[in-house]
């Protein structure tokens, strides 16, 4: 079986048109239809059924669990040909959070160079719903994420390493400063700074908005926490942030929230089970695993 064959079905599947199937791989429609054909046969049954070009598209029972199953044959081959393209590279992955990189890679790398291994580690930083997707698509080996849930599932060895909970910060200088416990509700009128969607950061700040029922304005958004950090300090705004963002700064004030149900979030290590480790990164990955948050 021709592993492009089954692409060109999955998103034949798709788009229930061959001509825009042959559009999206730049080929003829006579090759999507050869295609499908090939796979009719490889199965030695029909897959889909569409007696004319403009009639009815049809998936068979069969073509349903052939659609399914080419899903995870796909994601599967990706994954295979990124560890098969690393194999001789001695380097780990490290997908780490803009929060967990913070507080964490520093301890990290002062331990790898110790046992000179510095050289052998790459750090990728991104969201931790980014470093979830490249960890499962094999584009990273381990991911260091901040979850608002705890994470157990067939796919990943997760270690969980520390519960956080979430606090307002403001700047030194902010008239809220004097306070150390805050009703959430009443901050409606406040001016706040947020991460982009799709960093944890901003989940919290919406899910808050949302069981306090009130809708601040928004002053600035940004992707980097430390930016987030350094407009608080300017008194730009205040913001919501899990209790190790402000952890080691000069100029900020952690206040206790109430009067919203407390939402806690998760710091873990995540491990693909398929994953196979080098000697050299194994000891890595040990390395990694004493390291306290």
């Amino acid at each position: 079986m021709n592993i492009k064959d089954l692409a060109y079905y999955q998103k034949l599947i798709e788009t229930r048109s061959y001509t825009r199937t042959a559009d999206f791989f730049k080929l003829s429609q006579p090759s999507i239809s050869a295609a499908i054909k090939r796979l009719s046969e490889e199965f030695d049954t029909q897959l889909v059924i569409q007696k004319t070009p403009r009639g009815r598209f049809i998936v068979t029972p069969a073509g349903k669990i052939l659609y399914d199953r080419s899903i995870e044959i796909l994601n599967l081959f990706e994954t295979t040909k990124n560890e098969v393209a690393e194999a001789n590279d001695p380097k780990l992955r490290l997908g780490v959070s803009p929060l967990v990189g913070k507080i964490y890679l520093a301890k990290l790398l002062k331990e790898l160079n110790k046992e000179s291994l510095n050289h052998n580690i790459e750090i990728i930083e991104a969201g931790s719903n980014d470093l979830s997707y490249k960890l499962e698509n094999g584009k990273i080996d381990i991911a260091l994420i901040n979850s608002l849930s705890p994470i157990n599932n067939n796919y990943y060895k997760s270690k969980l390493l520390r519960t956080n909970s979430v606090k307002l910060i403001v700047s030194d200088a902010h008239p809220l400063a004097k306070f150390n416990t805050l009703d959430f509700s009443c901050l409606k009128n406040q001016k706040f700074i947020t991460m982009n969607h799709g960093f944890i950061h901003r989940v919290l700040f919406d899910r808050y908005c949302q069981l306090a029922q009130v809708h601040p304005a928004i002053a600035y958004e940004t992707d980097n926490i430390s930016i987030l950090l350094e407009l608080v300090k300017e008194n730009l705004g205040m913001a919501l942030v899990t209790e190790l963002a402000p952890k080691g700064e000069i100029g900020i004030k952690a206040i206790n929230i109430t009067g919203v149900p407390p939402i806690n979030t998760y710091t873990f290590i995540q491990l693909r089970t398929d994953v196979h480790l080098t000697a050299i990164q194994q000891k890595i990955l040990t390395i990694i695993n004493k390291i306290e948050v």
